[in-house]
């Protein structure tokens, strides 16, 4: 028995579920942020202005968390579906347009969230905390492995879906008379 599979279905697979798991770890992170803001108000004493900082990264961690998370799986459930072709290709385009927006709103929070991250970590010294030793306030440019990966994932997604354009690999299925 012959089985029909498109050429760029293993890639989606594997890339959708990637961008799931990064999704998610992306969400919980944004939602840890959202939450934090407050937190190192009233633990810290760490300048009020800095909640909307924290509140405003975190919500737009989450969004394009969430959309990552969402297209994973769209990617993940029509891989192999031909009629679905241009979708992925759409939500690919979209996957980087996201990417772009959040990257150049990290790059532009990045010095404000610095002096905020020194608000902190002279706080927590202040308090004798031994975590002030444990907080990395190196800049933006750390995150340029997770933002590459960002950038990535996107593309081989699209990547995938114009492979499945292609005309599609006939298998044999193992033990199926032919």
């Amino acid at each position: 028995m012959k089985k029909i599979i498109l050429r760029g279905s293993g890639l989606l697979k594997v890339v959708s579920i990637i961008m799931i798991i990064y999704g998610a770890i992306t969400v919980a992170s944004g939602a840890s942020s959202m939450s934090s803001g407050r937190t190192l108000v009233s633990m810290l004493g760490v300048d009020p202005s800095a909640i909307p900082y924290f509140q405003m990264i975190g919500a737009i961690s989450l969004l394009s968390g969430a959309v990552m998370l969402v297209f994973g799986i769209l990617g993940l459930r029509f891989s192999n579906r031909a009629e679905r072709i241009n979708l992925l290709l759409i939500l690919g385009i979209v996957q980087i347009v996201v990417t772009v927006f959040t990257t150049i709103y990290h790059y532009m929070m990045a010095p404000a969230l610095a002096t905020i991250m020194e608000q902190v970590v002279e706080a927590a010294k202040a308090m004798g905390s031994a975590m002030a030793s444990n907080i990395n306030i190196g800049g933006a440019m750390q995150n340029v492995p997770m933002m590459a990966v960002g950038f990535i994932l996107p593309v081989l997604y699209i990547i995938g879906a114009v492979l499945n354009k292609r005309p599609p690999k006939e298998v044999y299925e193992p033990g199926a008379m032919q």
